[in-house]
């Protein structure tokens, strides 16, 4: 049996660039994540629709409920606002920089009617649910359209 030892040497040359590029990852300190960013950050959200209603859960924890804000307009339900950094040391080091500060905003598609009049919000424990309660859709009735056979 022969050995080739160049197969040999690529294959844990390979390895070792995969694992060096591993440790990078990890241990870089630039995550690309701008502390003073202009663009807003998009809080995580759930979206899940019970047979009354659609509900839309965000976690902002760290956030003021005064600097939250709610619409909802054409379909599309938008939550806004602005979470502060309210740490009482001065930064002089980051080792780890991963929550995000500043303006957030984040915008649902609602794919069902809605009631619009019995929208509740309630944040509380760092989650903001918003449950909008679908309206009752009337049947469609069925009619027959005339074909205009054209020749």
């Amino acid at each position: 049996m022969t050995t080739n030892y160049n197969s040999i040497n690529y294959k844990t040359d390979a390895r070792q660039n995969k694992i060096e590029s591993l440790f990078k990852e990890l241990f870089t300190f630039n995550k690309n994540i701008s502390i003073n960013s202009s663009n807003p950050w998009q809080p995580p959200t759930d979206v899940y629709e019970t047979p009354d209603e659609i509900v839309v859960k965000m976690s902002i924890s760290g956030t003021k409920s005064e600097d939250i804000q709610v619409a909802f307009s054409d379909e599309i339900l938008t939550i806004s606002g602005y979470r502060n950094d309210t740490s009482p040391h001065e930064k002089t080091c980051f080792y780890q920089v991963e929550i995000r500060y500043g303006y957030f905003e984040r915008s649902v598609f609602i794919p069902k009617p809605i009631n619009k009049d019995t929208i509740q919000a309630a944040y509380k424990d760092g989650f903001l649910v918003v449950v909008l309660p679908k309206a009752e859709q009337h049947p469609t009735k069925t009619f027959s359209i005339k074909i205009d056979i054209q020749q």
